[in-house]
C-alpha cells in the first residue's frame, strides 16, 4: 500500500463541520502548551473540535483506539514514541527511519475503503523550520558541516534526523551522559536506512578534536548537572559553547524560556533560537496532516502570538 492510495475518511469540508477529539497520549504531560496551542488552530479556522490530554502508555489501549476507527488522529509524546510507532498501520518516510512517532492520522485506503492509520513525526519539522526560517541559521544552511544534539532522549532522534536530511550535516555528534543510549539509537536509525554519521562524544579531549559543529539541538530538562556523568557531558558541551559560534535550537522553554544553557550559549555569542518556535512548526505540521488545511492558510501567527504571550504570563 502506498501513501498515493490514501484519502481523507470523509471529504475535508464534511469532517470540517463534524466534532472530532483529538488526544496526547503520554505521561506526565499536564504541563503541556499542545492543547493551547491546536485548540487556538481549531478555533481560529472554525472547527469545533477539541484537542485534549490522555495519561497513558498503555499500548492495549492505544491499539483498540485506532482499531475503533473513531477518531481522526492523535498525538504521541514520551514515553510512547518509539513504542506506538509499531501499533500505526504504516509510517512516513521520515517515521520509519528516525524509529519514532509524534502524530498519527487517518486516511481511507481508496482501493478497500478501509481506514488506515499513519504514523509521522513532525518533530523533524520543528527542528527543520526553526533553522530554516531564522534569519542567521539560514545563511548557514548550505555548508556542508556538523551538527550536534545534546541529550539521547525523547528528541534526539528528530533532532539528528533534521540535521543531516534537511540542513547540510553529514556527521552528527551527539553528547549523551549514557554512551548505550546514544548506541541504541545510532543502531535503530542505522538498520532503518539512516545514512549519516552519528558520533558519540563522551569527552572534552574528544571534543576538541573534532570538526567543529554548525548547528547545536538542546534536547535536555532545564536541571544544572548533578552526577559525576552528567557533569562530564556538560564539560564535553562547554568546548563548543566556548569555541564555535553558530546556531543552537533550545528545545526547552516551559516553564522558564530562557534556560540555563539558552542564557550561557547566548553569552557566548552564539544565535539561540527558542524551543517554542519548534513547537509552533510542528503543530502546524500536525494540524495539516488532521486538517488538510495547507500551511498557508494554517493560522500560524495567530497561534504563535497567543503561545508566546501565554509562556510570558506564567
Amino acid at each position: 500500500m502506498t501513501r498515493d492510495q490514501l484519502e481523507p475518511v470523509r471529504p475535508w469540508h464534511i469532517l470540517h463541520k463534524e466534532k472530532h477529539i483529538f488526544y496526547l497520549c503520554g505521561k506526565g504531560t499536564q504541563h503541556s502548551k499542545a492543547p493551547l496551542l491546536l485548540n487556538t488552530m481549531f478555533a481560529a479556522k472554525g472547527l469545533d473540535w477539541e484537542y485534549q490530554l490522555l495519561d497513558t502508555d498503555d499500548a492495549e489501549a492505544f491499539s483498540k483506539m485506532l482499531v475503533s476507527g473513531k477518531i481522526l488522529g492523535c498525538a504521541v509524546t514520551m514515553p510512547n514514541k518509539v513504542t506506538f510507532s509499531s501499533l500505526v498501520d504504516q509510517l512516513t518516510e521520515d517515521a520509519r527511519v528516525v524509529g519514532s512517532i509524534n502524530t498519527v492520522f487517518a486516511r481511507r485506503n481508496s482501493g478497500t475503503g478501509q481506514i488506515v492509520y499513519v504514523g509521522a513525526n513532525t518533530d523533524i519539522i520543528g527542528v527543520r523550520d526553526s533553522f530554516l526560517f531564522n534569519e542567521t541559521a539560514k545563511k548557514k544552511c548550505l555548508e556542508v558541516r556538523p551538527g550536534l544534539v545534546y541529550g539521547a532522549g525523547g528528541a534526539c532522534r528528530a533532532a539528528i534526523y533534521a540535521l543531516h536530511t534537511y540542513l547540510g550535516c553529514p556527521k552528527i555528534y551527539v553528547i549523551n551522559r549514557f554512551a548505550h543510549e546514544v548506541e541504541a539509537v545510532a543502531k535503530s536509525m542505522k538498520q532503518n536506512g539512516f545514512a549519516g554519521d552519528i558520533i558519540h562524544l563522551s569527552t572534552p579531549q574528544e571534543a576538541r578534536r573534532v570538526e567543529l559543529p554548525k548547528f547545536i539541538v538542546l534536547a535536555v530538562p532545564n536541571v544544572k548537572p548533578q552526577t559525576a556523568d552528567e557533569k562530564l557531558a556538560k564539560a564535553t558541551l562547554d568546548v563548543f559553547i566556548e569555541s564555535s559560534k553558530g546556531s543552537v535550537l533550545e528545545m526547552c522553554y516551559h516553564p522558564v524560556i530562557r534556560t540555563l544553557l539558552y542564557e550561557e550559549f547566548e553569552k557566548n555569542g552564539w544565535n539561540v533560537i527558542p524551543g517554542w518556535e519548534a513547537m509552533i512548526y510542528q503543530g502546524a505540521a500536525q494540524f495539516g496532516y488532521w486538517t488538510g488545511i495547507p500551511l498557508e492558510e494554517t493560522p500560524v501567527e495567530h497561534a504563535s502570538q497567543t503561545l508566546r504571550k501565554n509562556l510570558e504570563n506564567v
